[in-house]
């Protein structure tokens, strides 16, 4: 059977259970199928989404029977929908068929339940979500397209698990629709390396509940067949004989059979309660490695978020050492703002008070001013006669510079020499308007009269004057006196020099005001020569 379902004789009896609608060829397919079955399920896993295909259609085709293609659906009966054009496919009808009157374990009530069994004893997820969905199972399983429509217009929502819900009602609960998915259960070869073709049909048998629906272990197996046909090869003559032990035979087998199942059945029980304590114990130990690993990773994360909380602590504290000394030099600036906002402050009042005695200072300036405009008003009228005074210093001044170079000339002669020097020595103190031509202060008639009566001295009396004592410490005695006179002069001379700035500085100071008439100053006092 093995080298069978890996032949493709597998595939083409798929496709005529899927695409052919021949009653009775689809009712002999299904029972090649079901003999295959149980030698060979590990081989037919990567078959099971066709199965499924074909477990719908006997769902349908149990009450059902099969017409051929029509466009106008019709109740009562199975139509199934023509095959994609890619895979050349020639569809066995109903109406070619030759009516013929099947035994009863080809029945279509009989052979579509002991499908149902196997399937579900086999792969009961991949049932269960099929039935419940087949467009979403089939698209989920990647099939290739069947038939020329889509899988929508194949099965209506809902039917098949309206129709499959009866079926099941009384089966036992498979552990594999509590442990797998439709997937993993088709991924899990391992259940199927220690279970025979017995086993398999056993354990099927139990789950389906087989014992109280008089449901036979001969329906996946041919032994009726076989009894069938060596009942047909006996003898004529040993026929009753031979049926009357064949009778007894079938009740004795029949009750072994009944105790063997029971026992199986019982032993399936225990199995399932392992089973199931396996795979919960199994579960434990996965859920127990898994919490290890994450045990080992949650440790890893807290080791690492230790080193981090490490170097977080680490940058913290070096921030509050750095704010720290933010804060400190902060403190030390404020305190130095606040030195020289204290400091300005005092400034600002010494200013304040400053600006304020300035102010005062003004005020009394501005009130001497408005007193010295008042006394220079005053005086006005004495400042007026400063020129004139200077004029009659300047006469009085020539008029003694005279009179001391008469009495120099009446004393006795000196020398000529020195009294040039003396004069020269006068001349240079006067101002240059003043001064004269030979810079002498005496005019020149009397130095002409001077020199020509030097000249006429006659020669004996320059003689008896060289006889005469010496009178140099009458004439050094005289050039003191004349040092002392030129002093005063030039202390009398500054002083009229800053009287005169001072007349200046006032006269640009003070307005001149309109001249009044008999406001002429008296000037008798200056010589008529010099009066401007």
């Amino acid at each position: 059977m093995a080298r069978v379902a890996n032949s493709t004789f597998v595939d083409i009896l798929l496709q005529s259970l899927i695409l052919d609608t021949g009653n009775q060829l689809f009712s002999i397919n299904l029972r090649l199928l079901l003999a295959i079955l149980p030698y060979a399920p590990l081989i037919l896993t990567s078959k099971v989404p066709l199965m499924a295909i074909v477990l719908g259609r006997a769902i349908s085709w149990r009450d059902r029977p099969f017409i051929d293609h029509t466009p106008i659906a019709r109740d009562g009966v199975t139509q199934t929908q023509i095959p994609d054009p890619s895979l050349n496919w020639d569809v066995a009808t109903s109406a070619t068929e030759i009516e013929i009157d099947m035994p009863d374990h080809l029945k279509p009530r009989r052979i579509a339940q002991m499908f149902i069994i196997a399937m579900y004893g086999a792969w009961p997820s991949n049932v269960i979500a099929f039935v419940r969905d087949p467009v979403s199972y089939i698209r989920g399983k990647n099939v290739q397209p069947i038939y020329a429509v889509d899988w929508d217009r194949v099965w209506s929502p809902g039917v098949l698990a309206t129709r499959l819900e009866p079926l099941i009602r009384d089966f036992r609960l498979h552990p594999s629709l509590v442990v797998f998915t439709s997937t993993a259960e088709l991924a899990d070869a391992k259940r199927w390396e220690k279970i025979d073709a017995s086993e398999f049909i056993a354990r099927s048998q139990a789950l389906s509940n087989s014992d109280q629906q008089a449901i036979s272990h001969a329906g996946l197996f041919d032994e009726e067949e076989q009894l069938v046909n060596v009942v047909q090869s006996m003898d004529s003559g040993n026929l009753g004989k031979e049926n009357e032990l064949l009778r007894l035979e079938a009740k004795y087998t029949a009750r072994v059979r009944k105790q063997y199942l029971y026992h199986i059945g019982r032993l399936h029980r225990t199995s399932l309660r392992l089973n199931n304590d396996e795979a919960e114990i199994h579960s434990f130990v996965n859920r127990l490695k898994a919490q290890t690993s994450q045990i080992a990773e949650l440790t890893t994360q807290l080791s690492q978020a230790r080193t981090d909380a490490s170097l977080a602590q680490q940058k913290h504290v070096k921030w509050q050492t750095q704010l720290r000394d933010k804060i400190a030099n902060f403190r030390e600036e404020k305190a130095t703002w606040q030195t020289e906002a204290a400091r300005i402050r005092a400034e600002l009042s010494e200013a304040r008070a400053t600006a304020a005695a300035q102010h005062e200072e003004l005020a009394e300036v501005k009130n001497e001013r408005f007193k010295l405009q008042n006394r220079l008003t005053e005086a006005d009228p004495k400042i007026r006669h400063i020129a004139d005074y200077e004029i009659r210093m300047k006469q009085l001044t020539d008029s003694q510079r005279l009179c001391v170079a008469k009495r120099l000339f009446s004393k006795r002669k000196p020398r000529k020499r020195d009294a040039m020097r003396c004069f020269e020595r006068v001349d240079k103190k006067r101002p240059i308007k003043h001064r004269r031509l030979g810079g002498s202060p005496v005019d020149d008639l009397s130095l002409t009269r001077f020199s020509s009566r030097e000249r006429k001295v006659p020669t004996l009396q320059r003689r008896d004057r060289e006889d005469l004592p010496d009178d140099r410490n009458h004439i050094a005695k005289s050039s003191q006196d004349i040092e002392v006179y030129i002093k005063l002069l030039e202390e009398a001379k500054a002083r009229s020099d800053k009287l005169e700035r001072e007349n200046l500085e006032l006269r640009n100071n003070i307005p001149n005001p309109p001249k009044k008439e008999g406001d002429a100053h008296d000037r008798s006092f200056i010589f008529e020569d010099q009066v401007v």
